[in-house]
């Protein structure tokens, strides 16, 4: 089992006496914020975790890897593969705090799954994580882990542990149903679907946020140009029956542009009203249904005019307002677009002023992302009490 892996990052070699020095310096408070080990207070403690691992190693119970840059030989973190004598070892990784947000622990992860499936006899891979670390729940949520248990605990350095654990099959479950998530709005939505095949997702960040959720059923049912109005007379057959677990609204745009353009008659209490209808019929006729809104949103530029903003931020403001009374979770994508002028040209994101680009429907995803991973995790914390 002293095999040395790669990753496209990475090189992942077995635990060694060489690597006390790094990992004692690298192993500190701020990364063990959520995890049950606490740093070590002397090197000599470091090398008996070494050694003790070496042992287990040597019995073929534990494999520990450290992992450094290919390029530079930067050390990197540690990788873990544990309890290799039962039919559900369980997966370990940190990484220094410097090469956070690399993506490096779902690289490295990512190998240590496949390993394992090639060389590991087991019926799962165990992936406890703290509810409140979001980067490493990416990596069994983007495996498809199902969630099995929750739990608190307190770890050694006396901090308060909120754990999820996930459960990572060579072969999902055939009896395990991932949620549905349904998308519904206009062109922004939309983008460019094939509306004769329920799987097309469009160009935009439905087709995006797929990769985030890979054993979800993603629907897309936006249709560019539809107002307010035309979602209504289409909710029955492409919402209710659809029996969505989450449905996910972005639209009004249009109501505003097709008011000022083609004279569509709308007002502050007829939008209210659709909208309010929108969200009313959902939750009578699909009450387990979870609802997520997005803002409408525009930059006064190209094809949105400036003289119709004042009409835009009024329905933005009946969306906030409706979002509250229901207690629905919202997502305030106009002030997110306000947070992204100061890095980018408006025409960068919104190519027209009302359309996004590749990078604003890499952005609007991004965003969405982890609000529906939230949503996503309720609905298996529910399921898990039934």
């Amino acid at each position: 089992m002293n095999k040395t892996l790669e990753t496209k990052n990475m090189i992942l070699t077995p635990i060694q006496v060489s690597d006390a020095e790094a990992i004692f310096h690298f192993f500190t408070h701020q990364i063990t914020k959520y995890m049950y080990p606490k740093p070590a207070n002397t090197i000599d403690d470091t090398l008996a975790f070494i050694n003790h691992s070496i042992a287990l190693r040597n019995e073929n119970k534990e494999l520990v890897f450290v992992a450094r840059l290919k390029y530079d030989d930067t050390f990197v973190g540690c990788f873990g593969l544990h309890q290799l004598d039962t039919q559900s070892p369980e997966l370990g990784v940190w990484i220094q705090e410097d090469l956070h947000h690399k993506h490096l622990g779902l690289e490295g992860v990512s190998r240590l799954i496949e390993y394992a499936r090639d060389n590991i006899p087991h019926d799962y891979l165990i992936y406890p994580v703290d509810r409140r670390n979001y980067a490493s729940r990416n990596i069994p949520e983007s495996y498809g882990g199902i969630l099995k248990k929750t739990y608190q605990k307190i770890g050694r350095g006396q901090n308060e542990l909120d754990i999820i654990e996930y459960w990572i099959y060579p072969k999902m479950p055939l009896d395990y149903v991932y949620p549905t998530i349904l998308f519904q709005g206009d062109s922004i939505t939309d983008c460019g679907r094939n509306r004769l095949h329920i799987d097309s997702l469009g160009d935009g960040y439905v087709q995006k946020l797929k990769q985030h959720f890979p054993g979800a059923k993603l629907i897309n049912k936006g249709i560019s140009g539809d107002r307010t109005e035309e979602l209504l007379k289409r909710w029955d057959d492409d919402v209710i029956k659809q029996k969505p677990d989450i449905l996910v609204l972005l639209c009004g745009v249009n109501d505003v542009w097709h008011y000022y353009n083609f004279g569509k008659a709308i007002d502050e209490k007829s939008f209210k009203d659709n909208y309010e209808k929108l969200i009313k019929e959902t939750m009578h006729q699909l009450p387990q249904t979870k609802i997520l809104l997005l803002e409408p949103f525009a930059y006064p530029i190209y094809e949105f005019h400036e003289n119709w903003k004042p009409l835009l931020d009024a329905f933005i403001s009946i969306i906030r307002e409706l979002a509250k009374k229901y207690q629905l979770p919202l997502i305030p994508l106009s002030d997110q677009m306000k947070q992204w002028q100061k890095q980018y040209a408006m025409e960068a994101i919104l190519g027209d002023g009302v359309h996004p680009t590749e990078l604003g429907h890499e952005l609007i995803a991004k965003t969405i992302k982890p609000i529906l991973r939230d949503m996503c995790l309720t609905i298996q914390e529910e399921n898990l009490k039934k």
